[in-house]
């Protein structure tokens, strides 16, 4: 008997510790994130470890993740996210967005690690904030007057408007083609190249689809360089190869924005809303720099997070 009382005794114990557990929880307040990352390796896979590092330290949710296998099961998905009780999702590349897609109305989905633009969910674009572009323009090249960018309107259009106003103000013309083929915008490139001269004109090099890297870079940089013409980029490896600067996503940072937007989609407080990256790094081509007569103080060079040639 005295045993069984033990017993007894010992099981309200538990129970009441863990009712004590779940209204500690409760009162907390702590919304249960999920992330879903897709399995890969090399750069893609430290972006997303660093996204990952973001989301952990945000203090006001409890983050569990799962790696995505190359061929996910979208119905095993769902039952993970059931016995884990996940509130909202935050889906970290295309494979992650597409099974995100695939989720319960009731399950909230924000998207990161993707080149994106507003189409029905919350997110936040690799493609950097054209604001700090613009700014960062004037403070490093502020003889520049005009501003060539080429772009489809399907993926770039929304930031080009965000440009266009942060240019007016800083008494920039922004010049913009929207092009809807990669031949149009080699085409595009041809003529602008052909117009623009000296550092009064800069181009500018958006995270688009449309014209591959690869097919315009090398034309584009020798004609920069022979006519000392201002070129900045969103990718840092630009900056290595000879582009003035690049403004690229700090992915940690990244990762702690994109939980507070998964915080605010659980219980519907606020709209779907698809932010640029705004938390940036800066790289700068020292030696561009000095070709086009700029150049910066010790102290400014101090926030420069990267330096090409490296010292």
């Amino acid at each position: 008997m005295k045993f069984r009382c033990g017993f007894c005794a010992l099981r309200s114990f538990l129970l009441l510790a863990i009712m004590f557990a779940v209204s500690m929880a409760v009162i907390a307040g702590k919304p249960r994130i999920a992330v879903l990352y897709p399995e890969t390796s090399g750069g893609f896979k430290q972006v997303f470890s660093n996204i990952i590092l973001g989301v952990e330290e945000h203090e006001e949710i409890d983050v569990v993740s799962m790696e995505l296998p190359k061929q996910p099961d979208s119905g095993a998905i769902n039952v993970w996210l059931r016995e884990n009780r996940v509130e909202s999702v935050i889906a970290l590349g295309s494979t992650s967005y597409a099974i995100a897609r695939e989720l319960p109305d009731s399950i909230p989905v924000t998207v990161g690690a993707l080149v994106m633009s507003p189409d029905g969910y919350s997110g936040i674009s690799l493609a950097g904030d054209p604001v700090l572009f613009m700014e960062n323009l004037r403070r490093l090249a502020p003889g520049v007057k005009r501003v060539f960018v080429i772009y489809s309107e399907k993926d770039s259009g929304w930031l080009v408007k965000l440009a266009a106003e942060a240019a007016r103000k800083l008494d920039i013309e922004l010049v913009a083609h929207a092009v809807e083929s990669t031949r149009q915008g080699l085409l595009q490139y041809d003529q602008i190249l052909a117009q623009a001269s000296g550092v009064e004109d800069a181009v500018w090099i958006p995270l688009d689809t449309v014209v591959p890297d690869k097919l315009i870079l090398p034309k584009l940089l020798k004609t920069a360089w022979d006519n000392k013409i201002v070129v900045f980029s969103n990718n840092p490896l630009h900056a290595k190869k000879g582009v003035l600067f690049a403004l690229y996503p700090d992915h940690k940072s990244m990762g702690f924005d994109l939980a507070n937007l998964a915080i605010a989609q659980v219980g519907a407080k606020i709209p779907p809303q698809v932010l640029p990256a705004r938390n940036l790094k800066l790289a700068v081509n020292k030696r561009t720099a000095s070709h086009l007569g700029l150049s910066y103080s010790k102290n400014y060079q101090r926030q420069f997070d990267i330096i090409f040639p490296s010292e």
